[in-house]
């Protein structure tokens, strides 16, 4: 039987979660059905050895080996076989910028660290400020700070480790003997009380999830390793093309895309990148462009009527009790993640620039938080994105004149292509940004929830017909293997509710008596929080008994969630998500989802 050939580049894709209940091997049973679709690839969640009983696969602990509760590669290769023989190509979504730490035992480089501190093999792996930890990694997991009593030393695998309940750490060599207390007073840790994440953390990790530590993939032999098994696929024809999670996240995105192009032939790859609205990637990314968050947004906008727009802001007015200035609302979201949550992040910065001449410590971190709460994009890429800076530094000289000769003095340093308090601060203003903006001030604004989605402006009320095409061909034009989609783990309502809801914009006073109908009948003393809850109601509507209903073998299963981290809920109207949640004292926390207020059990990237 003649195998048909694949396409280098994806026509259309369909996202397959692989989990212990969905594994590889049951991937390789639909692939018949995904031909039958007329999708060219299947595009697959992460597949590295990732933490015990992850349903989404972000949270990497191993990246020798595919994972075995996923099907290991085994699964692998028979998914891949059954691609090959009906002409499907695989798309692999690949995560660079951090790895999981929940249970250090099952990341050996992570144990590794904590066991041999500095001197580790591994060290350079991840992004620790020793000097501020005092030599020690801080790892916030005690549920208060006297709960280092409740340490024991426990007979492990591999000889002695310390126990917090079914938390598990090593004993450096040479330092076991004594009492708990004792041993962990000289480890290359220290264990903390969880509330410290937010201001005395002192490793980079992923947002405010503590339990993903931070990649240094710029350095060449961290690449290397990082990457090795995933290159070898697709050199060996196993994977056709590659997903980029977070590239925000990395110190030199242009040079991970640089180095990744050349190892792996320039193999099809797309970064997950929010752009806002207006923004453009580098146009030095070898990339074929973005996973589409971009054209979800256009897509979005060309079906809103912007007539709308007046009698929704009266109505959302009318709620609040007063207008709402969304900019000043995004920028009070923003200041409360980097005085709070990221707070950790933002004394790491001071601390990297030291001190500026006349200016004292606690103005610095005044203004940094004000640059972090202005910057208008997710974070730029020196030189590129050099206007956003500098238009950023003109807005808080405006807004806090109190801040005006810190402010200066921060803009030289940080305008220093490639030097660390620029690259720091890169990597800081998109999680200020993505926490401030997507989890708090989408939660907080109730106007027309729609339009409150990733890689949207929710102030932005629809667009022309002409505006939609003219941005259509600016992609064809610029980026024509791009990705595009309706849908995605990271999406806050499906494409089905969004496109719902947009026919809310066109009978504006329809909805505005229904608000005020069953606002009478069922009255919350949260007005603008109400009108979010009838908006998801109506847009998810019809709602059923069962959370899905039954498929047969050859419909794929739930999609995962994204990212991993503590346990966490979403911010509402009442306040930005909680800083920390503290961990649970009895069992081991496992990462938490990043959940949605309406999922698609069958969303798929579609490429052009």
């Amino acid at each position: 039987m003649t195998t048909p050939d694949r396409r280098p580049v994806p026509a259309a894709t369909y996202r397959l979660q692989v989990h212990a209940g969905f594994r590889l091997q049951d991937a390789a049973e639909v692939a018949d059905y995904l031909a039958d679709l007329g999708v060219t690839h299947a595009y697959s969640s992460p597949l590295l050895r990732s933490a015990e009983g992850s349903n989404h696969g972000y949270d990497t602990v191993d990246h020798a080996h595919i994972d075995e509760a996923r099907g290991g590669r085994a699964g692998l290769d028979r998914f891949v076989a059954a691609l090959h023989q009906h002409g499907l190509g695989l798309v692999l979504d690949l995560v660079p910028n951090h790895m999981g730490v929940d249970d250090p035992s099952a990341a050996p480089w992570w144990w590794d660290v904590l066991q041999h501190g500095p001197t580790s093999a591994h060290s350079r792996a991840f992004d620790i400020d020793w000097d501020f930890g005092g030599g020690k990694v801080r790892i916030p997991v005690l549920g208060a700070a006297d709960d280092v009593q409740e340490l024991e030393i426990v007979d492990g695998p591999d000889g002695a480790e310390l126990r917090y309940h079914d938390n598990r750490f090593p004993i450096a060599p040479g330092t076991g003997d004594g009492t708990p207390q004792e041993v962990h007073a000289r480890q290359h840790y220290e264990l903390v009380d969880w509330r410290r994440a937010d201001g005395d953390l002192n490793y980079r990790r992923f947002f405010a999830i503590n339990t993903l530590a931070g990649l240094r993939v710029e350095d060449p032999a961290i690449f290397d390793a990082t990457h090795e098994l995933v290159l070898q696929l697709v050199r060996d024809g196993v994977v056709d093309g590659l997903r980029i999670d977070h590239p925000d996240g990395l110190a030199d995105p242009k040079g991970y895309l640089d180095r990744l192009a050349d190892a792996s032939g320039n193999s099809w790859t797309v970064v997950e990148k929010i752009l806002e609205p207006g923004e453009d990637l580098p146009q030095s990314w070898r990339t074929a462009g973005t996973t589409g968050y971009d054209a979800l947004s256009e897509v979005d906008e060309v079906l809103v009527d912007p007539a709308g727009a007046g009698p929704l802001t009266a109505l959302d007015t009318e709620l609040t009790g007063k207008a709402v200035d969304y900019e000043q609302l995004v920028h009070d979201c923003k200041r409360e993640v980097t005085d709070g949550m990221l707070g950790s992040e933002v004394a790491r910065l001071v601390r990297v620039i030291g001190e500026l001449p006349g200016i004292d410590a606690t103005q610095q971190t005044e203004a940094l938080a004000e640059l972090l709460a202005t910057f208008p994009v997710y974070r730029s890429y020196l030189p590129d994105g050099r206007e956003h800076l500098d238009a950023t530094v003109t807005a808080v000289r405006t807004r806090r004149p109190d801040l005006v000769p810190a402010v200066d003095a921060l803009h030289s340093v940080l305008s220093a292509s490639g030097s660390e308090a620029a690259t720091r601060f890169e990597q800081t203003s998109g999680p200020v940004m993505a926490k401030g903006v997507e989890d708090s001030a989408y939660y907080r604004w109730a106007r027309f929830v729609a339009l409150n989605e990733v890689g949207g402006d929710p102030a932005r009320f629809g667009s022309t017909v002409e505006e939609f095409h003219a941005a259509q061909r600016r992609r064809a034009e610029r980026y024509p293997e791009s990705m595009t989609t309706l849908s995605t783990h990271d999406t806050k309502r499906s494409e089905d509710v969004r496109a719902r809801l947009a026919v809310l914009a066109e009978i504006p006073t329809e909805w505005a008596d229904l608000v005020r109908f069953l606002l009478s009948r069922h009255p919350l003393a949260d007005r603008p929080l109400a009108h979010l809850v009838w908006q998801n109601l109506v847009g998810a509507w019809p709602l059923s008994r069962s959370a899905r209903t039954p498929t047969s073998r050859r419909r794929p299963v739930r999609r995962g969630r994204r990212p991993p981290g503590p346990p966490r809920t979403r911010s509402s109207r009442a306040g930005c998500t909680p800083s920390s949640t503290p961990p649970s004292t009895t069992r081991r926390r496992r990462p938490g989802s990043r959940s949605s207020s309406s999922g698609s059990p069958r969303s798929a990237g579609r490429t052009r």
